[in-house]
């Protein structure tokens, strides 16, 4: 009986003091739309640890990368980001913020208690509607025509969702001291992620922001000393991905790039451009714009790799002149699995 006791209570110290949940990896099957295919549905898997959250945010973990860029791809519909996140054992909840300015956004806020602390999850979804465009290319411009200094789009729409977080926080009792976040997005979401993870870093410490961006634009006129302090902001960057080189440091080479994005072409260029408030005939410069954090730029061999794991993916053989294939999401998916 003594033996049996010993050996019960043995258990139950292990138990509390090693958690079962808390160091095994899951596998997490999901699917997700992606753009470059006609919003085709495409599988992957990814792993999910609770350890992920025990190690240091500013240590940069390829596998934590991997996992956000799955979510980041699953948040573009309402179903698989729920199933995702409910596999790795984060609640849900879906909103949306939009206003007449299209600085619109839809997100999905999540929250698991991990050891003494509770990570919330920030999923915050790229471009989803051509209206979201004005507020992508909404740099801000004062009355010289120069431009302020966060992106005004990003800016405004992070805003409404932090405004949105912070209702969370309060609704579920969580202060600081007792919370972790867990910030991701790819493309527009990234970029809004990217300006919200600044900011709450700036609260509650680099220590307690977890943040992995893809396929991020510049988000700011910031020197490149005050961008690197946030050395919890992992921003994975394709060079061959337009998006993550706009804005650029002036009017022509914006031209360019929205052409090549197929935004406007030759005929509807000096129409596109006024619709930004921008004479086509002068060239503005806007600034340099980075992103904040640390950029995670794909090598020659990473891209090799990413090649092979995109055919697996999605079927289909990765078009490196295509701008589509070197933005999607399974690029970045493909990148990090190989």
């Amino acid at each position: 009986m003594l033996k049996k006791f010993v050996a019960l209570f043995v258990s139950l110290v292990l138990a509390l003091a090693f958690p079962a949940t808390a160091l095994a990896n899951t596998t997490v099957s999901f699917s997700y739309p992606d753009g470059a295919f006609d919003d085709e549905e495409m599988n992957a898997s990814v792993v999910y640890s609770d350890a992920f959250f025990k190690n240091k945010a500013t240590k940069r973990n390829d596998s934590l990368a991997l996992l956000s860029a799955g979510a980041a791809s699953a948040v573009y519909d309402k179903d698989d980001i729920k199933a995702f996140l409910q596999k790795c054992g984060f609640t849900n909840k879906r909103d949306s913020v939009t206003d007449e300015n299209s600085d619109n956004l839809s997100f999905n806020f999540g929250k698991k208690k991990i050891g003494k602390k509770t990570v919330v999850a920030v999923i915050l979804q790229g471009t989803s509607t051509k209206q979201e465009w004005k507020s992508n290319l909404n740099l801000g411009f004062d009355d010289n025509m120069q431009t302020e200094s966060i992106h005004k789009g990003f800016n405004a729409t992070e805003k409404a969702v932090h405004k949105n977080l912070d209702t969370f926080l309060k609704t579920n009792k969580l202060k600081k001291g007792s919370v972790m976040f867990w910030v991701t997005g790819h493309s527009r979401g990234a970029a809004v992620g990217n300006i919200m993870a600044k900011r709450l870093s700036d609260k509650y410490g680099n220590s307690n922001v977890y943040a992995y961006t893809f396929a991020s634009p510049k988000v700011a006129k910031v020197s490149a000393k005050s961008a690197r302090k946030y050395t919890n902001i992992f921003n994975y960057v394709n060079p061959d991905d337009i998006v993550t080189n706009v804005p650029s440091k002036d009017s022509q080479t914006l031209e360019k790039e929205l052409e090549a994005l197929g935004l406007i072409d030759e005929k509807t260029l000096t129409a596109g451009l006024a619709k930004l408030g921008l004479d086509s005939s002068v060239n503005y410069e806007f600034g340099t714009y980075r992103r904040f954090g640390k950029d995670i730029r794909m090598s020659d061999a990473d891209h090799d790799s990413m090649v092979e794991s995109f055919g697996d993916i999605t079927g289909a053989e990765f078009d490196s002149t295509d701008v589509a294939h070197n933005h999607c999401q399974s690029c970045y998916i493909a990148w990090l699995m190989g």
